[in-house]
């Protein structure tokens, strides 16, 4: 069930294939390739396996100093409004610097 990023998979079957494809990004971890799904096959969503994402999101090491530096700022639990903002924040940080050094 290899697909390419161009390829968009209609909705219907994305709810269909999804244990399939998670099974897939389980087996493939980073390597996977992201599936693009869609109404009527127009591009409107990816999901792609989470070590990936943290691959894009700059990292298993810099997620983790995320949330250390939550745990000591915040205490031992977060509500999950707050954790959304504080991730949100690090993702905005992470695409800046990302901007910077192709400029």
């Amino acid at each position: 069930m290899s697909r390419k990023p161009h390829e968009v998979l209609a909705t219907r079957e994305a709810r269909a294939q999804l244990p399939a494809l998670l099974a897939r990004f389980r087996q493939a971890g980073a390597s996977a390739e992201p599936v693009v799904i869609g109404a009527r096959r127009r591009p409107e969503a990816v999901v792609l396996s989470y070590e990936r994402y943290l691959a894009l999101a700059g990292g298993r090491g810099r997620v983790a100093e995320v949330l250390d530096r939550q745990v000591r700022e915040i205490g031992e639990s977060i509500d999950g409004d707050k954790a959304l903002e504080l991730a949100n924040g690090e993702l905005h940080t992470v695409r800046r610097e990302r901007r910077a050094l192709r400029e």
